[in-house]
């Protein structure tokens, strides 16, 4: 949370080309006593991590009370992980209304990966919660807390929303399943229709 604030600020003085102080008064935030001192430090800290992220990775924001609350007040180590499960489905579903997400990919995105990794590199952090009994307890406090509409029904994976109701979500799921089961049907009959041709071309041979 700390990299955030610098990142944060920094990002913020690059936007709107100010000084970093016009920043730290925007999100209402002192570094230390905000001496000149203090400022200098916090900006080459905010500098430093800007920098370091290249290329173009996912990325998410959070609301400053949301910020707040988890900055000031004690915080279980399963709260925090909500958190992290929180911001890595909204990174995931950026303007899309739903979509459908993989254990590993929540997983490598939960640890700040922009693609599916190998689990058994997960942080010491994440690992602890890599299996499906916390995955479960994960997503229903998510539910129950954070607004997610979430369906796995018969689906590799589940489908997520926080923009939509879960009547919808369960359609479009469904909607998808349905035209992934088609599309298998059609695969097998062609792969039964040319096994059978097959089949007569070897009868009429011999």
């Amino acid at each position: 949370l700390n990299n955030v604030l610098h990142y944060a600020c920094y990002d913020y003085t690059v936007k709107n080309n100010c000084p970093f102080k016009e920043a730290a008064t925007y999100f209402n935030i002192k570094f230390g006593d905000n001496t000149k001192r203090d400022l200098l430090n916090a900006e080459s800290k905010g500098k430093e991590l800007y920098n370091s992220i290249t290329g173009n990775p996912p990325k998410v924001g959070i609301r400053l009370s949301l910020y707040w609350e988890y900055r000031k007040d004690g915080k279980t180590d399963f709260e925090k992980i909500c958190l992290l499960a929180y911001l890595s489905i909204k990174s995931i579903l950026q303007t899309k209304a739903y979509c459908k997400i993989e254990n590993r990919f929540f997983l490598s995105r939960m640890d700040g990966n922009a693609k599916v990794i190998d689990l058994i590199t997960l942080s010491k952090e994440i690992k602890p919660f890599g299996n499906e009994y916390q995955l479960v307890k994960i997503k229903k406090e998510l539910v129950l807390k954070w607004n997610l509409k979430h369906y796995s029904r018969h689906t590799r994976g589940f489908y997520v929303s926080f923009s939509m109701n879960l009547t919808d979500l369960i359609y479009e799921a469904e909607k998808s399943r349905k035209s992934y089961l088609e599309k298998q049907q059609k695969e097998n009959e062609k792969k039964a229709i040319a096994a059978a041709l097959e089949r007569l071309k070897n009868n009429t041979t011999n």
